[in-house]
Order: C-alpha cells, then sequence, then structure tokens
C-alpha cells in the first residue's frame, strides 16, 4: 500500500474514532478523564505505531470501545438488579482506560522500540492484549446476566458477582469477545501476505484473548480485593516507625482494574509466545 493510501486510511480512521469517544463522552458513557485518557491512547498508539499501521491499531481499540460500551448495556436493569452492573450507569472513567488501555500501550511501545526481527512479535502482543480485554468484558457483562457461575478454582458454585467466578454463557461470550477482536486485528496483516499467514495470526489472537481471560479470573479468585502483602507491609511500616493509622494495610490490595492490567498482559506475552513458536512474520 501506497504512502499516501496509508495517510488517508489513518486520516479518516482518526476522525471516525474521534466522532465516536466524543459522542460516548456527550452521551455520558465515559467521564472527563476517560475522555482524555482514551484521546492520549490514541494518539500514542497513532505514534508507536505510525503510518504503517497506525490505523489498523486505532480501528482495534476502537472496536473495543464500541462492543465494550454496547455489551455493558446488556440486560442492565437485571445486572443492577444483582447488584454487579457497572457503577454510574456504566460510565467508564480513566482506572476503565487504564485497565485495558496500558497493557497495548506497552505492547505498541516496545513495538516502536523493537528490531524489524521482533516488530510481529510486538503486533501480536498489542492484538492479543485487547483481545484480551474484550473477551473479559463481554465474559462479565453477558455471564452475570445469564450464567450461574463456579469458582475457576473449585467449581463450587458462587453467587453472581463473585471475582472469579465462570459460567458456561460467559466462557462463551469471551470467546465471541475475542473473535470480533481477532477479525479486526486482521488489518495488521497485509492482504497480498499468503492466506497460512493470516489464519495463524487470527487464531493466535483468538487463543490468547481466550487465554487471558481465564487468566483474569484466576487471578480474580486468588488475589483480587485481597491483602496479601498485609503482613510483609505492617513490617515495614513498623519498622518505619509509622503509625498504622497513616497507612492502613489492609488498604493495599488489587483491586478488579490492576487484575485488569496482569490479565492483558499475560494475554499479550501468550500471543508473543505462540506467534515465536510458529514462526509468524508479516
Amino acid at each position: 500500500m501506497a504512502f499516501s493510501e496509508h495517510l488517508l486510511i489513518t486520516a479518516m480512521m482518526v476522525s471516525v474514532a474521534f466522532s465516536f469517544v466524543l459522542y460516548a463522552y456527550v452521551k455520558r458513557k465515559i467521564n472527563t478523564s476517560a475522555l482524555i485518557g482514551t484521546l492520549a491512547l490514541g494518539v500514542i498508539i497513532l505514534l508507536t505505531f505510525g503510518i504503517e499501521f497506525g490505523y489498523a491499531g486505532l480501528l482495534a481499540l476502537l472496536t473495543f470501545f464500541l462492543v465494550g460500551n454496547w455489551v455493558t448495556r446488556y440486560k442492565y436493569d437485571k445486572k443492577a438488579e444483582l447488584g454487579v452492573a457497572e457503577g454510574n450507569k456504566g460510565m467508564r472513567g480513566i482506572p476503565n482506560v487504564l485497565g485495558n488501555g496500558l497493557a497495548p500501550l506497552i505492547f505498541a511501545v516496545l513495538y516502536a522500540l523493537s528490531r524489524q526481527s521482533y516488530s510481529t512479535l510486538f503486533l501480536l502482543g498489542f492484538s492479543g492484549a485487547v483481545a484480551t480485554a474484550c473477551a473479559d468484558t463481554f465474559s462479565t457483562e453477558i455471564g452475570q446476566a445469564e450464567g450461574k457461575p463456579r469458582l475457576i478454582t473449585t467449581l463450587k458454585r458462587v453467587p453472581v458477582g463473585t471475582n472469579g467466578g465462570v459460567s458456561l454463557p460467559g466462557l462463551g461470550a469471551a470467546v465471541l469477545g475475542s473473535f470480533l477482536i481477532s477479525i479486526v486485528c486482521l488489518a495488521f496483516v497485509s492482504a497480498g501476505d499468503k492466506a497460512p499467514i493470516r489464519s495463524i495470526f487470527f487464531s493466535v489472537c483468538l487463543i490468547s484473548g481466550f487465554f487471558g481471560c481465564i487468566a483474569d479470573s484466576i487471578l480474580g479468585a486468588t488475589i483480587e480485593d485481597k491483602p496479601f502483602c498485609k503482613k510483609r507491609l505492617q513490617t515495614f511500616l513498623h519498622a518505619k516507625s509509622v503509625t498504622k493509622n497513616a497507612m492502613p494495610a489492609s488498604q493495599f490490595r488489587l483491586n478488579k482494574h490492576h487484575v485488569n492490567i496482569l490479565s492483558t498482559l499475560s494475554g499479550g506475552i501468550v500471543a508473543m509466545l505462540l506467534g515465536s513458536f510458529l514462526g509468524v512474520q508479516i
């Protein structure tokens, strides 16, 4: 594809993405901090991926942004009655942007800093991270509305909304979310590349997105909202002669946004490992 064509597609993609994000802000689907964070994320993605892949990166993020907001509204009233609906009527803030966007941003920056021989792997890492974010969002929003969850670590029945709870509808939704992003991320692969490369790229993205969602559930069941560093932190505070009231140890814990960062990173890393093993090169 010629430089002028890349530039035109990128300009169109920027215009469309900005319009949708601004619309979401006007309709109060995102707050001011999320608006600024989303726009900043988009600019950095453009700069790191450059003219060749900038539009593809924006397209992947925009797709997640749109379908993520849409699926949040799925049976929202039912989820609200159960006490598991996204707060503020589904409005997203900067923690949501960082939770789902930090890992893709890391892979995009690594792509910009990488040598040519490793660039495909970081494109896969970015794709796997976004696929994980979408898979997890679909799994949560649909699974909580439809499923009867079991804890992923013990398979015991748990109430809807329990960290680490999974259900068949939720797992099916995770596959769907990962599938949607995997299709979109084929924009990274040139139409002129051989069909097996496109199939492998898609498959790696799909698998890694689902794996990242499973990792999110495992992390949710084991470390989310748990004061796993409490004892060590209390020892540190005592050694520094700091009172407990100054920094309650029980507040030092990972929340769902931290877990989202870890799971999207894991999905991206799995995509890179699979891509390296299969010798994907574009």
